[in-house]
């Protein structure tokens, strides 16, 4: 190549470079004012926002049933109000109600023997636990998914900001070469060429945005707010913090899957002893008042159920299969949790190992590539559709990076999940 069309090259890229730096920095200096006016969120506020959102107060009222449920079972039996005469005559004439009839009045009273109604507390007690740490567990579990659709979203963001950083830089490539083809200077194929990465460029951003905003309205459905453009998401999705090694047996006590596992089982052994205590028959006690014809006379009475066929045996066979339920159901989580375990802590291992080794070099060649096809072309060593390319693969690999990211964040609040660490 000949050295004044080496020099116009260099010309063009230098040309080319400062005016996409000042394009980049006035559309910068315009998004300030935008950017200062919006509240800041991080994932902390995302999450605080999330606990007092109607979806977190629903955990909140479902615990209340059980709540009401304790209560009501430790209500004591109501007494029975009787009011009984005999003996009535109304057709009589000669018939007298004060010395003719035998009147009732008295309260029965049920007694309920075997300490029913405190195993019956028991029971009420035991499903309260299991909705408590129900409770946490969907609190758990929805702050999670906050915290996966907030990086989502942040991911989403990042990516609309990049393409729109290449928009801007492709454009004014677009601008700079239709001058060139205006002056004659250029080819008009390479034109055509610019305007159809612009073209990709701009349908990858439309693509972007839509996602973001797919992604930002999930996030803010979660968290129960409205107000998407006044809010920025602040926290840096390339911040990697390592967790610290968690114990598995630390891991299995702090999981709230087992609990709720262990807690079933206590309520079906409470159940078994209420169902065992069933079979003993309450006594019914009455006293009260008995006219006999002109006599005042006191009355009491006894009433209690002969267990000679039915001894609530279906039941006591039931809850002892529940029981025996209870307890595969435990064996069973317990395996399943650190099998959780050991699944979420290779997952994180492989996505920190990325993130800290892999990622790094992929996007240090990817820059490296673009230079030196900049330079390349710069100097008239390749053609245009190299230098578009080393664009296209730099773009791509930072889009990439910042999936990436966010699948390493994704993995560290599921590590946290399955140790049983809150967030």
């Amino acid at each position: 190549m000949s050295r004044p069309e080496s020099c116009r090259r260099s010309g063009e890229s230098k040309s080319l470079r400062a005016r996409t730096f000042g394009y980049a920095t006035a559309a910068a200096l315009f998004a300030l004012p935008h950017l200062i006016a919006q509240q800041p969120l991080s994932l902390t506020d995302a999450i605080t926002s999330a606990l007092s959102s109607p979806a977190a107060q629903v955990f909140d009222e479902q615990l209340n049933e059980s709540r009401a449920q304790v209560r009501q079972a430790g209500l004591g039996l109501n007494p029975r109000l009787y009011l009984q005469s005999e003996d009535l005559r109304p057709w009589d004439s000669q018939f007298s109600f004060t010395t003719q009839t035998e009147d009732y009045g008295y309260l029965m009273q049920t007694f309920e023997l075997d300490g029913k109604r405190r195993k019956r507390v028991g029971v009420a007690e035991a499903d309260l636990h299991v909705a408590q740490t129900e409770r946490d567990l969907k609190r758990q579990q929805f702050i999670a998914s906050v915290a996966a659709s907030y990086w989502k979203a942040v991911s989403a963001q990042s990516i609309v900001d990049l393409l729109q950083q290449d928009i801007a830089g492709v454009d004014e490539i677009v601008r700079y070469h239709k001058e060139r083809v205006d002056q004659g200077a250029m080819r008009g194929v390479d034109l055509i060429r610019v305007q159809i990465e612009r073209d990709r460029v701009y349908l990858s951003l439309q693509t972007a945005q839509r996602d973001a905003a797919l992604a930002r309205a999930e996030l803010f459905r979660q968290i129960g707010r409205q107000d998407f453009s006044t809010i920025r998401l602040t926290d840096d999705i390339a911040n990697v913090q390592m967790l610290p090694p968690v114990d598995v047996q630390t891991a299995l006590s702090r999981r709230y899957d087992l609990k709720i596992a262990e807690q079933q089982l206590a309520s079906a052994q409470a159940n078994l002893r209420l169902q065992h205590a069933v079979a003993t028959p309450d006594l019914d006690l009455s006293a009260g008042y008995k006219r006999n014809s002109a006599d005042n006379t006191l009355y009491t009475a006894m009433n209690i159920q002969l267990p000679v066929r039915n001894r609530n045996q279906g039941e006591i066979e039931r809850a002892q299969a529940q029981v025996r339920l209870a307890e595969d159901q435990l064996r069973q989580a317990q395996m399943a949790a650190k099998a959780d375990i050991d699944a979420a802590r290779v997952s994180y291992q492989q996505q920190l190992e990325i993130v800290q080794h892999t990622l790094p070099d992929m996007r240090y060649r990817a820059r490296q590539n673009l230079t030196i096809m900049t330079e390349a072309y710069r100097i008239g060593g390749v053609d245009l559709l190299r230098y578009i390319d080393a664009e296209r693969t730099e773009i791509d690999v930072e889009i990439t990076a910042l999936k990436t990211l966010t699948e390493y964040q994704q993995s560290a609040f599921r590590l946290q999940i399955a140790t049983g660490e809150r967030p």
